[in-house]
């Protein structure tokens, strides 16, 4: 990989990103929202598999639909993408960035604290009406958690109230690790920064295997930020090689490739519960089976991002993705609130339809139409249309000249407008 800017190629010099939105990068927000939805709609028809011959294809989409969780993965190199999006774009531009930290969190706090904390008070006023609250000191402990977004380093927290939350504080506590990100690629490269995040994951899954036979005390490993800290930081690669600031081979963006990542991966995922525990096979397919999905949506995301000039080129977008890149807008609201709606389902559901047919044709539309009003008044107001510029301060470059070349600048001028957009999801 290198890092050293070069100029782009006469084919990257000839059209440049979007102005308003990615499109790529919204369309494939879309897909992994409505694969976690599918994931969880359709595992309420679990048991109901009808006796005739449509069993088969009922379980072939039960069979497909239960790698849905998967998107979350997409979702985090995502959100290495957009997080790091600012300052990739100043860099491009040729000035050396600089991050302060308040405004940071005060924007992402402002941008993604509200929904969360509306959502997570909706799943407590459903829970009083139909389970019952007991304010024990658990309840109080639980509640504290998920205000703080700490819940997913407690095995009795994680899955507590949402079984989706816990992204959530990963995705908390990757923002604070962006900051030591930052200061390792700037200081070593990527190459030694991408080593580091590996070996967090490979310290945090034998550090807690440790610690829990010392003390007794669990603390989840797949649920932990330094689990995917590696999934993280190649969404943060893949905006820099948007931009030319790093070089990435051809590889990175063969979409044969990065499927072949992900079904490998997938495959892994289904053998690894029937594989002996602790045994050097067993940790080693664990430790490999995450970050080869990072890899895998690491290899479309750039594949995404690069097709997306080729249809600004020719002025016109897939009307497929497009529908994608319309759920993707508000896919945070979807994501946060498709349990809601799906655990409450049996009110709406037509009794005499089969459970598949309530799950396509009712069910996931309701997710979607709940999700895009919850967006429209609970979400859409608190989204800065902006980045505050106190956010990111600016100096001349010391990696190369205050102006990069025009090919480069035309890239960086229409790119950067899409960067506050683009990172305001975020």
């Amino acid at each position: 990989m290198n890092e050293n800017p070069i100029p782009l190629s006469s084919e990257d010099r000839s059209v440049a990103l979007p102005a308003n939105r990615l499109v790529s990068i919204d369309a494939l927000r879309g897909i992994a929202a409505l694969g976690v939805v599918l994931y969880h709609a359709v595992h309420q028809t679990g048991s109901a598999v009808p006796g005739n011959l449509f069993r088969y294809p009922v379980k072939l989409i039960q069979f497909l639909s239960s790698f849905g969780y998967i998107g979350v993965f997409l979702f985090f190199v995502i959100s290495g993408f957009c997080i790091h999006l600012q300052w990739a774009k100043t860099r491009a531009a040729g000035k050396t960035p600089q991050i302060s930290f308040g405004p940071f969190w005060k924007r992402r706090i402002r941008r993604l604290y509200p929904p969360y904390l509306i959502t997570l008070a909706g799943f407590l006023v459903m829970m009083a009406f139909t389970t019952g609250i007991d304010v024990t000191h658990f309840f109080v402990y639980d509640i504290l958690m998920h205000v703080l977004m700490l819940h997913n380093l407690d095995p009795q927290t994680c899955y507590s109230i949402n079984g989706v939350f816990w992204t959530l504080a990963i995705e908390e506590q990757l923002y604070l690790a962006y900051f030591l990100l930052l200061f390792l690629r700037t200081r070593w490269g990527w190459g030694p920064t991408l080593l580091i995040c590996a070996l967090a994951r490979l310290a945090w899954f034998y550090g807690m295997h440790f610690f829990w036979q010392k003390t007794g005390v669990g603390i989840p490993v797949p649920e932990a930020a330094a689990s995917h800290w590696f999934t993280w930081a190649l969404g943060a690669i893949a905006v820099e090689a948007a931009f030319g600031l790093v070089t990435i081979p051809k590889w990175c963006r063969n979409i044969w490739l990065g499927a072949a990542a992900i079904v490998i991966a997938s495959a892994t995922s289904i053998i690894l519960p029937v594989t002996q525990k602790d045994t050097f096979m067993h940790d080693a397919a664990w430790l490999l089976m995450h970050p080869a999905w990072g890899f895998g949506f690491f290899v479309v995301v750039n594949r995404f991002v690069q097709a997306e000039k080729s249809w600004a080129s020719e002025l016109l977008k897939p009307r497929l993705l497009a529908a994608f890149a319309a759920i993707g807008v508000f896919s945070y609201s979807l994501y946060l609130t498709h349990e809601l709606v799906i655990m409450q389902s049996w009110w709406f559901v037509i009794k005499g339809l089969p459970p598949m047919i309530n799950t396509f044709l009712i069910v996931t539309p309701a997710t979607i139409v709940f999700a895009w009003l919850f967006f429209l008044f609970f979400e859409k107001p608190f989204m800065r249309k902006a980045v505050p510029s106190s956010e990111f301060r600016v100096r001349s470059s010391e990696f190369g000249p205050a102006g990069l070349p025009a090919s480069r600048s035309e890239f960086g001028a229409s790119a950067l407008q899409v960067g506050a957009r683009a990172e305001s999801e975020l």
